[in-house]
């Protein structure tokens, strides 16, 4: 599938190897924009290792890519306007835990593209291309809950509706659930006074969320935070208090928000 992306026209097309230092450069290797997903890119080898778990699979050219179905790959958007920059990218695949005959999409958009209606103009397209070229019942959105309230609001728009939740132990595996705690626990090392907040509070719900999966009991969790922070935030006070509401918020909001698009919703929807 390749297209051009309404309001903005930025080129929609198949992913290749070409685009891995671009998915490197501003998905994995931007803190801001990687936060959210399932990887430890606390280091140069874990962005090029979560880049080339993408690539491998899903682009057209992958080295793992035995021949997926036409509605399942990686697609990257660029700004052809703009010599081709690299604004973000887009995949559909196959999840573990969600139901058969179902898929799961994805976006990832570079910081400078943000507030543009990437995310919105992408996923309607996609969701028209998983069901005209494939006989899938839906598809399946999900993100953290409670850490960004804008993600959820853009499905909402968009027409999908929460769905079952899934944990992350039976989606991405306990190794993937110890890598997310590592990166989140090096992200709290490198705070200072001017970003404590937004991130101590991103830190401690997404811990807060592995504690109530058993990867780690609550008081460790709080403990390893506090530990991690540079000596200074770690004895306020203010910060103790944040890390406990926060790793409470997480605990009590457990494993993934999804949210589904079923055929009959999508049919519906696109005929009003």
């Amino acid at each position: 599938m390749e297209a051009i992306l309404n309001r903005t026209g930025y080129r929609l097309r198949p992913s290749s190897t070409a685009d891995r230092k671009d998915i490197a450069t501003y998905i994995f290797g931007d803190v801001e924009v990687s936060k959210t997903l399932v990887h430890n890119v606390s280091s140069q080898d874990g962005v090029l290792a979560a880049t080339d778990a993408w690539i491998d699979t899903l682009a057209v050219d992958g080295k793992r890519n035995n021949g997926n179905p036409e509605h399942i790959g990686l697609w990257t958007i660029r700004d052809e306007a703009d010599e081709g920059r690299f604004v973000g990218i887009r995949g559909v695949f196959v999840a573990p835990g969600l139901p058969d005959n179902t898929v799961a999409t994805f976006v990832a958009v570079a910081r400078p593209y943000w507030g543009k209606g990437v995310s919105s103009v992408s996923s309607r397209l996609l969701c028209e291309h998983v069901f005209e070229k494939s006989e899938a019942d839906a598809i399946y959105t999900r993100v953290w809950p409670k850490l960004n309230p804008a993600s959820d609001a853009v499905q909402r728009r968009l027409g999908f509706v929460p769905a079952e939740r899934h944990t992350l132990r039976e989606t991405f595996g306990e190794q993937r659930m110890r890598e997310v705690l590592e990166f989140d626990l090096w992200r709290a090392s490198k705070l200072e006074n001017r970003e404590v907040a937004e991130t101590l509070r991103q830190v401690s719900i997404r811990i807060g969320q592995l504690a109530a999966e058993d990867l780690l009991e609550v008081r460790e969790a709080e403990q390893r935070i506090l530990t991690a922070l540079p000596n200074g935030l770690a004895k306020s006070n203010d910060v103790r208090r944040k890390v406990a509401e926060g790793l409470q918020l997480g605990f009590q909001n457990p494993a993934w928000a999804s949210y589904r698009m079923s055929r009959t919703n999508w049919v519906t929807r696109d005929r009003l």
